[in-house]
């Protein structure tokens, strides 16, 4: 019999269901249980007078509202027929559909009322902290993730098998007799519940990167994102992105960050429209190990000084303001790089040209990260704009896409080699890659410092 188990998360109000509490769990003795209104449900439903109508409106439906059934080691989940409307992970159900049940999934027989599915081995299993802050420290070191693996295969967690599949592949090796059970188990590992989100990175069954979009607020926000960052899959969590559309008070935003895991070590913010400076000083609200803000701005309203003292004074080593409109505030720039010595400024993508990029020589300012994998330069004012294969879709506008180990352009034959000229957008760049892309990029500016001299800023 499958380990599968259920546990209640929320309960409408007036609304019990056997003797269960919230948070507690119910493991099946038979091969099928119904979750009902009538007594001799495995679960059943009790609903006080006065709250019936509100919970008929909610979705619910039947005297039985479904039936699960434990298949060898699958369960599934069964629409009974009625008028109501039962979903799994947000997703309405058909009348009379049967839909397989797989750990980390919400069971919500009416609104308000969810059901978590847990696999009872991953739920107890406890992957010790230190190697998931290591993970989360350096995530594309395969050492450590090898060490994880090992910890994982001996201790037999559910995940191992996946762990140890996709790093064979980045040896270049397949062992076809794995794929059948790897995806399988990717299947029940790559389940994210409620959790609103745009890209994520998956590395041996753990989230290492993910963007959230942050849309219409509810009452509940902080408790949803606290719960879908509490699931075993972001126990490794390094980077995280906020998609903001510019309205998000501070108020608001210090609450989601206070729900985000303690291993993140890079926060972001990206905003889509013009982001007032106030709401950023919600920033100060720093996780314990973050230690990187990534800032991508439409256009900043307001001065950076404030801001950056604010940040500064909260722990943040390193700013890096990628894709952030900073034309016109070489200047500020300047002041607060010698301001603020011990602090990391990441300028690349802000569209300063190669005249202010000359003056900001300060060794604590950078154009790139170890992110990056390549960079393009505006041949026409020496703006520099940072690219990175692991962010999907984020290239400026132009049509280069990452191909192999390398960087591609339609119409080009083969990968992009350092040095090349790339045109798009009705301009002119050329592409640099390799090691050392902040000293290549240094080279390119003092190689190029007459005829950048004219260059307005």
């Amino acid at each position: 019999m499958a380990r599968l188990t259920l546990e209640l998360e929320t309960l409408p109000d007036g609304v019990s269901v056997s003797s269960l509490r919230e948070g507690e769990r119910y493991t099946p003795a038979a091969s099928e249980f119904f979750i009902g209104r009538e007594p001799s449900s495995e679960l059943a439903v009790h609903v006080e007078p006065g709250h019936w109508e509100a919970f008929c409106r909610a979705g619910w439906g039947g005297r039985r509202n479904c039936r699960i059934t434990i298949e060898g080691e699958r369960w599934v989940v069964h629409h009974l027929g009625h008028g109501g409307v039962i979903r799994v992970n947000g997703q309405p159900m058909p009348t009379h559909g049967r839909r397989e049940l797989v750990h980390g999934d919400q069971l919500e027989p009416s609104l308000g009322f969810v059901f978590r599915v847990l696999d009872e081995a991953v739920a107890t299993l406890r992957e010790p902290p230190e190697l998931l802050d290591a993970i989360a420290e350096a995530p594309r070191d395969l050492a450590r993730w090898h060490v994880l693996a090992d910890w994982l295969i001996e201790h037999q967690a559910p995940h191992a098998l996946m762990a140890a599949y996709e790093l064979k592949l980045e040896h270049g090796t397949n062992d076809p007799d794995l794929l059948g059970d790897y995806a399988a188990i990717r299947r029940r590992r790559h389940v994210l519940g409620d959790l609103r989100h745009d890209h994520v990175t998956w590395c041996c069954g753990y989230v290492v990167s993910c963007s959230v979009w942050l849309g219409p607020r509810d009452q509940h926000e902080v408790e949803r994102l606290s719960r879908a960052f509490g699931a075993p899959q972001f126990a490794a969590l390094s980077r995280l992105t906020l998609q903001c559309s510019g309205t998000e008070s501070a108020a608001r935003l210090e609450g989601v960050l206070s729900a985000l895991p303690r291993t993140v070590r890079t926060v972001g913010l990206s905003f889509n429209a013009p982001a007032p400076i106030a709401s950023l000083f919600a920033l100060k609200a720093r996780p314990p190990r973050a230690h990187t803000v990534q800032l991508r701005l439409a256009e900043p309203v307001g001065p950076l000084a404030p801001l950056v003292d604010v940040l500064v004074a909260s722990g943040w080593a390193t700013l890096d303001l990628e894709a952030t409109r900073l034309t016109e505030r070489a200047g500020e720039l300047q002041t607060l790089a010698a301001r603020h010595p011990d602090t990391r400024f990441v300028l690349g993508g802000t569209s300063l040209t190669g005249r202010a990029a000359l003056g900001l020589r300060a060794p604590n300012v950078a154009w790139t990260t170890a992110d990056h994998d390549a960079l393009l330069v505006d041949l026409d004012g020496g703006a520099v704009f940072p690219l990175a294969r692991a962010r999907q879709g984020f290239t400026w506008g132009l049509p280069l896409r990452p191909l192999g180990a390398g960087w591609n352009v339609p119409g080009h034959d083969g990968l992009l080699a350092s040095g090349e000229t790339v045109r798009g957008l009705g301009r002119r760049f050329v592409f640099l890659t390799g090691p050392a892309l902040d000293e290549q990029y240094r080279a390119w500016l003092e190689a190029h410092t007459a005829e950048l001299a004219g260059v307005d800023r």
